[in-house]
């Protein structure tokens, strides 16, 4: 994702990408397991209050904290987005978790492309992208996600977006 991958900045900002990440699908995780429920148990309430200080009453899935901001950004592709969501989502979390693994996004972004060709994408698209998913990784990790997580968040979000958007140009030729 840019610079050396062995300096030591570069290594713990991944780190921090990792682990936050991480703490964004556990989230995941509970918020499948209890979506029919409507609120979460006792005991889970329990479990993220120590986490977070705070008491969580409800978590949604993933899937409807990305769908709410990015179609914020958005509007114009609400039409075009498949009615399940979920799947969408699925696919988004796989390909991040994929990419702050990786050295390199470029065949992720090429396979991206690929796949979106048919659309006609604009810069704004991909700039929501990019903004809807850092808000909603700050909503999902509350008071997690401070300001320097988030600025590192952000840059990572933006350099994965423009290597998407150089390949779905290229691809577009």
């Amino acid at each position: 994702m840019g610079s050396d991958q062995s300096a030591p900045v570069v290594r713990y900002k991944k780190e921090l990408l990792k682990l936050s990440w991480r703490l964004v699908l556990t989230v995941q995780k509970d918020a499948d397991a209890k979506s029919k429920a409507e609120t979460l148990d006792v005991e889970t309430k329990s479990q993220f209050s120590s986490i977070s200080g705070k008491e969580v009453v409800h978590v949604r899935p993933f899937h409807e904290d990305f769908e709410t901001q990015f179609f914020k950004y958005c509007p114009d592709l609400q039409q075009k987005f498949p009615t399940d969501f979920a799947l969408v989502s699925k696919m988004i979390q796989s390909f991040i978790s994929t990419a702050i693994e990786s050295k390199s996004i470029g065949k992720l972004a090429k396979k991206f492309a690929k796949n979106h060709k048919k659309y006609n994408l604009s810069n704004e698209h991909f700039e929501g992208f990019a903004q809807a998913l850092v808000d909603t990784l700050q909503t999902r990790l509350a008071s997690f996600g401070t300001i320097e997580l988030m600025k590192i968040w952000r840059e990572t979000t933006n350099a994965i977006v423009k290597e998407m958007q150089k390949s779905y140009l290229a691809s577009k030729k």
